[in-house]
């Protein structure tokens, strides 16, 4: 994976990896870290963030983030809405929750299943999804987005027994 994916050149020049003490610099190493984590990963159809993955360390140039430069980048993704954190995993967000959530609820009201019930596995992986730009969104965080379609009062979450929210049901309106 990544073989394919077109590095930006920031990814060769070595100072992109080391987080720049000038606040206007660093905002802009910001910047490109987060458009580089999210293109990289819907290039990838990738969800999750491997903080130990080819985003963070350029073996052509010798050159990785440090553990605590991956937090700082971390950080900045979710601040701008472009991550989410569950614990110590974090979730790429190249479209905001508002934006996901727009497009599974268009999606199931395209198919005229509102009403109905729908296991986010469903969603998820299924048939149905094929295609889809959320097709194989990592459970927790299609849970995630299903959350704000809640608040909004376009869907009820019902949750199973399951802490992985694979057995969970929603029912949009």
């Amino acid at each position: 994976m990544g073989a394919d994916y077109e590095w930006p050149w920031q990814y060769e020049f070595p100072p992109f990896f080391t987080i720049q003490p000038i606040p206007k610099t660093k905002e802009q190493q910001l910047i490109s870290w987060r458009n580089l984590i999210c293109d990289y990963h819907k290039s990838n159809r990738k969800w999750e963030v491997d903080t130990a993955g080819v985003v963070f360390q350029n073996k052509k140039i010798g050159r990785q983030l440090s553990p605590a430069a991956i937090r700082v980048v971390l950080q900045s993704l979710c601040d701008e809405g472009q991550g989410v954190m569950n614990g110590e995993r974090c979730f790429v967000l190249w479209n905001s929750v508002a934006q996901w959530a727009s497009l599974i609820h268009n999606w199931a009201v395209d198919r005229g299943l509102t009403n109905t019930v729908l296991t986010l596995f469903e969603i998820h992986g299924g048939d149905d999804t094929e295609g889809e730009p959320f097709h194989t969104m990592d459970i927790w965080l299609l849970h995630h987005v299903i959350s704000y379609l809640e608040k909004e009062g376009k869907a009820e979450l019902m949750l199973g027994d399951s802490d992985d929210f694979s057995d969970a049901g929603v029912k949009f309106f």
